[in-house]
């Protein structure tokens, strides 16, 4: 006999005597009819919250990715030469990072939160999303060798 089946038939012998089904006494069932069920406590965040965080980090990924190199008119997000570049690239992370970082507080403390957080984490995925298709259908952003980063439409010095 193998070392499983011997184990299964060891385990199945063990447990048998204890698998019976008894019937409920009477006073347990009057028990049931008339007590009230214990209060459950607050489940731990959900898959969906956590699936959400996940969507979040791979779009905002994409995002970065999609931007670096080209021209990015964010000034705060913008390097000296006017490009998309690490300093970018720390800030949304940072931003991220934060975010995520405060929902984790958050849920953590009142689970009931996580429903919420999953739809504002969705909706922030589907804009940076939204932003990493446009970067990367928009080619006429990379910035190449010797172009000037100058605007297309001169900007009047009175706004």
């Amino acid at each position: 006999m193998r070392p499983i089946a011997l184990a299964a038939a060891l385990l199945a012998a063990t447990l048998a005597p204890h698998l019976h089904a008894a019937e409920p006494s009477p006073a347990l069932i009057e028990r049931l009819r008339t007590e009230e069920p214990p209060e459950r406590p607050i489940a731990r965040p959900g898959t969906m919250w956590k699936m959400s965080l996940a969507a979040l980090a791979v779009s905002a990924a994409a995002d970065a990715l999609s931007s670096y190199g080209k021209r990015e008119l964010n000034p705060v997000l913008s390097s000296r030469d006017g490009r998309f570049g690490g300093r970018g690239i720390a800030i949304k992370s940072l931003v991220t990072g934060s975010a995520i970082a405060g929902q984790w507080f958050l849920v953590r403390r009142a689970p009931e939160t996580g429903r919420l957080a999953a739809i504002a984490n969705f909706g922030m995925a589907g804009v940076f999303t939204a932003a990493s298709v446009h970067n990367s259908r928009n080619r006429r952003q990379a910035v190449m060798e010797g172009m000037p980063l100058v605007p297309a439409v001169p900007v009047p010095a009175d706004r």
